[in-house]
């Protein structure tokens, strides 16, 4: 593996010269001339981000491998919920599961639906599940009109974020309700989007308090099994929610905002529980209620010296009601973050975090701790460095983080990056970066049907709580160029060393006599089994020939090479190197006469061995009208190439497969 990782390094940095001679040969025009560009034509040059230093920067000084899906985006992608929009996203894999789930990874590991190595975050709340160790996408919802921007990092985040910003960071971010101001009605029909619809109000009381009131419903429709018969797997979705934003004063903002949803659905699981039936042949047929709630208060002070400190907390409660699990995790989180410069050459920021988690669990699955109550604090210090100014900066910084599974962590990371002038940025960078044991991991207990000519036998899944963190440690190194005034390029390579990879072993086989019939049990334990090597490189690329036509592409490759730590372990995982090693995007913004706007999604994603996924080719179509900017009509072709494909497939629960589909919607704007 170590010949083939250098064999890729020495690749990677060959092509990254070949690049910036030729970026260089197009850099001949003066500095007003870049200043004198259209923002569109900077192709996301000057958009400021916040997620790699946690303070506003612009996108081409970031020393990560970051990418912005942009309203703009959003909108011409015709998409209904948040994981479609990042299927434009360099790196980043996205498979749909099912009508309700939807499995989302980068730079490799998209093995559960639930994401465990992704950090995801919503105005500053996360939204990873301590109990499920990831990202339930199926309730993860907000209004899309409402989103300013999406801030994608591939890699790790740790030093900044903590724990499980493993592999990559997203970060929702939604417009401040200053910019939501009148009414907003939007809506449509499909024939997979049974009926869907968002109606928000934003209001202003004098001048320097501003709030906005939302609510949305869909109904989605049955997905198809493979033979073509209607899967169980509908969903019906509201929510609501408000945030306000108060100018207190020339230095004081106030943000308080809060969001309530009540989502059903179904799935067919595989038969579990002590069940002798082989797990093809029996379904359970579940019906699933999930409510969840959370409030967010925000006090951002500026102070004298281009310093400033952020007071942050918030609450989430979240409520899973089923026929086999009834489950209620609280979780409770403080931050406070102060940024001041050192002299002239010297940005720092440091932090204090606290979390809580609390856990109530009702259900068939037999849980060693029925509930539990988890906690996490910690301490960050970013410290951004300038060697020349506006030319090389070095970024030292780490998060120390105490949690009740794993104890201590430190996870720091050193970044450069260099900008000769302002068309072309190089940087790299080395990181650690830990994913904490789950609830599950740690004291979960359930027995799931096993098939056998002869005697019955269940396999009994095990978390002992012996599990310790998994470990990362990434190299990184990037470069991004505005090659000519109407193309852009942004390139990353990376080779990632994984230690204590968490996976299912096999034990000893055994005989047990209750519950009756007597059957043979197969133990099933959470270890640290895996280690391994990730490497890989992604680019992305815009180019804008007319005024009204912008093209946008995205490649990535990605290849995994796993090994058991234990040579005497049975590792249940079947094929952990299977994920596809290539994803290929392109996408076109057309703007034809008469308010008209065409646009395309091309998506390819290779074979996906690990789940039983071939390779496949998905096409994407719109067609916008926008007579007035207060009026806008959608017609909107999903999957265009093939009636139904399959994406993922999952141990526990029955896939469905993504089907043609077609979507009218409608947005009117109100002052």
């Amino acid at each position: 593996m170590e010949t083939r990782a250098h064999r890729f390094v020495f690749i990677f940095l060959l092509l990254f010269y070949q690049l910036s001679v030729l970026a260089d040969r197009g850099f001949s025009e003066e500095l007003d001339d870049v200043l004198e560009m259209d923002l569109k034509q900077l192709m996301q040059m000057d958009v400021l981000v916040t997620s790699v230093s946690k303070r506003p920067q612009k996108l081409h000084e970031a020393a990560s491998a970051i990418y912005v899906v942009s309203q703009e985006d959003i909108r011409r992608s015709g998409a209904t919920n948040i994981p479609e929009t990042l299927r434009m996203v360099p790196g980043l894999l996205v498979a749909k599961v099912d009508q309700n789930n939807y499995a989302i990874s980068s730079r490799g590991f998209n093995r559960q639906t639930t994401s465990n190595k992704l950090l995801v975050l919503i105005d500053g709340r996360t939204v990873y599940g301590p109990g499920v160790s990831g990202v339930r996408w199926v309730v993860q919802d907000t209004m899309l009109e409402d989103i300013d921007r999406i801030e994608v990092i591939r890699g790790p985040g740790a030093a900044l974020w903590g724990s499980n910003a493993v592999n990559g960071v997203i970060n929702i971010i939604t417009k401040t309700s200053r910019e939501t101001q009148g009414t907003l009605l939007a809506g449509g029909a499909g024939t997979e989007e049974k009926g869907f619809g968002s109606l928000r109000y934003g209001g202003k009381i004098g001048e320097k308090f501003h709030y906005r009131v939302y609510g949305k419903y869909r109904d989605r429709d049955d997905g198809k099994n493979s033979d073509g018969r209607e899967a169980f797997d509908e969903k019906q979705m509201f929510q609501s929610g408000f945030r306000s934003d108060w100018q207190v004063s020339t230095k004081d903002h106030l943000t308080l905002q809060g969001d309530y949803y009540e989502t059903q659905l179904e799935n067919d699981l595989r038969s579990e529980f002590v069940s002798f039936a082989p797990p093809s042949t029996i379904l359970i047929r579940n019906e699933e209620t999930d409510t969840g709630a959370n409030f967010i208060a925000r006090w951002n002070r500026a102070l004298e010296n281009d310093s400033a400190f952020k007071l942050q907390a918030y609450y989430d409660r979240v409520s899973r009601n089923s026929n086999r699990i009834n489950t209620t995790v609280h979780q409770l989180d403080m931050e406070f973050q102060y940024d001041f410069r050192l002299g002239e050459r010297q940005d720092i920021s440091w932090g204090l975090n606290y979390h809580f988690s609390g856990f109530d669990t009702d259900t068939a699955i037999q849980v060693l701790r029925g509930s539990q109550d988890t906690y996490s604090f910690g301490l960050f210090i970013h410290d951004e460095i300038t060697l020349i100014p506006k030319t090389w900066s070095v970024i030292l910084g780490s998060k120390f983080e105490h949690n009740e599974f794993s104890g201590l962590e430190i996870q720091p990371n050193i970044r450069t990056v260099w900008t000769p002038n302002p068309k072309h940025t190089y940087w790299a960078a080395v990181s650690r970066a830990v994913r904490i044991p789950g609830a599950s991991e740690d004291g979960l207990q359930f027995n799931s049907s096993g098939a056998s000519a002869g005697p019955p036998f269940v396999v009994r899944i095990i978390g002992d709580g012996r599990t310790e963190a998994e470990e990362l440690l990434a190299y990184e190194a990037g470069y991004r160029a505005q090659i000519q005034e109407n193309f852009s390029l942004d390139i990353a390579g990376y080779v990632f060393q994984y230690d204590n990879l968490i996976d299912l072993t096999t034990g000893t086989t055994f005989i047990e006599t209750t519950p009756s019939p007597t059957h043979a049990v197969t133990p099933l334990t959470f270890d640290n089994a895996l280690k391994g090597e990730v490497f890989g490189m992604e680019l992305s690329a815009e180019w804008r020939p007319y005024d009204s036509w912008r093209l946008a592409l995205g490649y990535s490759y990605n290849t995994i090479d796993l090994r058991l730590t234990n040579p005497s372990a049975v590792s249940s995982a079947e094929n952990p190197e299977g994920e596809p090693n290539h994803i290929f995007n392109i996408r076109s913004y057309l703007e034809l006469p008469h308010d008209l706007e065409f646009d395309t999604l091309l998506y390819y994603v290779s074979e996906y061995t690990e789940r039983e996924v071939d390779g496949y080719t998905r096409l994407d179509l719109r067609l916008g009208w926008k007579p007035t900017p207060q009026f806008e009509l959608s017609l909107i072709g999903q999957n265009l190439l093939e009636d139904q494909h399959p994406e993922f497939g999952n141990d526990i629960q029955f896939r469905s497969e993504v089907e043609r589909s077609f979507i009218a919607k409608a947005t009117f704007r109100f002052k």
